[in-house]
């Protein structure tokens, strides 16, 4: 899961990143859940904070998500 450029603080969207982790961590068959988040802001965010987020890329999302999108484009 991608979580770009918000504050995480403004519902229901805020609640998405959890649900995530959430789920993540009450796998039913106990197996690892393949939901990573990753989170693309310019600041940390309560996500960072409360360890909702597995990895922050920081910086502008304008600099960083057509960068993503390059590698991303390059995998083949």
């Amino acid at each position: 899961m991608l979580i770009c450029g918000t504050s995480a603080v403004v519902y229901p969207f805020a609640h998405l990143p959890r649900i995530a982790r959430e789920r993540r961590l009450t796998a039913v068959d106990s197996s690892p859940s393949r939901v990573i988040i990753i989170e693309v802001n310019a600041d940390p965010t309560p996500l960072t904070s409360e360890g909702i987020s597995d990895y922050l890329i920081q910086g502008s999302t304008s600099d960083i998500l057509p960068r993503i999108a390059e590698l991303v484009a390059s995998i083949k």
